[in-house]
């Protein structure tokens, strides 16, 4: 269950209790120096490490495996190639999808040529406008535009609205006979150009054919995907992949210097969680180690279990060092405040007062108890941080005089 905590580190941790004496009753009292030191106030959420980059290599394509080129347990490099089929066949299809290619351009070629030494230069792709019909039309647009003004001055606004019509008309039919429209070439020309748009496709096909046996050639090598280490190898020098087992595992890569652990946070913390915020990681297996860690994702969407609302939360390490493995228990301590180098005591040691006001019992020189008024700050579980009232060495009682 997550709950908030504080955690008091350092220098802090120096401050436990102390034997000490009582003053003038003789009774022991327990004591302990107000100190400096650093205190958090952290949200703590449990889970498992886990490796994002964690993959299962496999080939792309059947074929022999002719060489492999890593052990398990290597350190590999992104790029470095793991593992090569035999190529010989690949090889001998890039050549042919090569000659392939080279037919399919000089079919083209015969086909274009052809076309465009019967066409050239009057008909080649040739756009044509129709000239003498715009002028035409623009001629009887103004013959019509001038028997409007004619009717208009007699008074014939009729006869003007209907000349004014024509004028119009005629503009819109100069206005498409002066587009440029493609010229229609005879049906022999059309069959010429048709078997240039068939090479012309042939030499298409043929270019993706050289490029799937390309691919195929490239696909005849595994490569590392991102810096790790090989875990597993589960396939040998000679092995021959079929079309039905060739995709099979071949490598198991990690990169274990990629570690991030997941884990669940409740709705009443939930909004103190941001992206970037910094946390400290501890393992159950790696006791007293501490990793430093970042909230990389927070989920939008809420989890329900046993009627709690809960929020996945991803906490990504920093540096974390060889001994610290994918799968571990881990809890993660995310920061929501920190006072570094502040006046701290255990928490025992701030009492209440008969008004209400924090107090704590500070021994004198002549071993005497007196009543001290302190301002609190950020609490832990264990310390408090002491704003105003002690100074740095002073004893003060854990427990309430008799």
């Amino acid at each position: 269950m997550k709950k908030r905590v504080a955690v008091f580190l350092a220098i802090a941790l120096a401050a436990l209790p102390l034997a000490a004496c009582a003053g003038g009753n003789g009774n022991g009292v327990p004591t302990a120096k107000a100190t400096l030191g650093d205190v958090r106030a952290t949200i703590s959420v449990s889970g498992n490490l886990d490796a994002p980059d964690d993959r299962y290599l496999s080939f792309a394509v059947p074929g022999t495996i002719e060489e492999i080129l890593v052990e398990k347990g290597d350190a590999v490099r992104e790029g470095d190639v793991l593992a090569r089929l035999d190529t010989e066949d690949l090889q001998r299809n890039v050549e042919f999808a090569r000659t392939s290619l080279r037919q399919a351009q000089a079919q083209y070629d015969i086909a274009d040529n052809q076309l465009r030494q019967t066409i050239f230069p009057h008909y080649y792709n040739s756009y044509v406008i129709d000239v003498p019909g715009t002028w035409m039309a623009l001629d009887e647009a103004a013959e019509s535009l001038e028997d409007a003004r004619a009717f208009m001055e007699d008074g014939d606004m009729v006869r003007a609205d209907i000349a004014l019509d024509n004028a119009l008309d005629e503009i819109a039919e100069a206005q498409y006979s002066s587009q440029s429209r493609k010229w229609e070439l005879p049906a022999a020309i059309k069959i010429m150009e048709l078997q240039r748009e068939a090479a012309s496709a042939a030499l298409s096909a043929a270019e993706l054919n050289l490029d799937a046996a390309n691919c195929a050639l490239e696909d005849a090598s595994i490569e590392a995907p991102f810096d790790g280490v090989v875990t597993a190898v589960l396939v040998e020098e000679g092995d021959h992949l079929t079309q039905m087992d060739y995709f099979a595992p071949a490598f198991h890569l990690i990169d274990p210097t990629n570690l991030e652990m997941t884990g669940l946070i409740d709705e009443m913390d939930i909004a103190e969680i941001t992206l970037g915020q910094k946390a400290i990681v501890t393992l159950d297996a790696l006791p007293g180690t501490e990793v430093a860690g970042t909230v990389t994702y927070i989920a939008e969407a809420a989890m329900i279990q046993a009627g709690v609302v809960m929020y996945e939360t991803t906490v990504s390490l920093k540096n974390p060092d060889s001994a610290i493995r994918d799968g571990m228990s881990a809890t993660a301590d995310i920061v929501l405040e920190e006072h570094e180098d502040v006046l701290v005591v255990p928490v025992s040691a701030v009492m209440k007062g008969e008004d209400g006001r924090d107090i704590v019992y500070v021994w004198t020189e002549g071993e005497e108890l007196r009543i001290q008024d302190v301002t609190t700050g950020l609490k832990s579980g264990r310390m408090v941080e002491i704003l105003s009232g002690l100074k740095e060495g002073e004893a003060v009682a854990l427990e309430a005089p008799e």
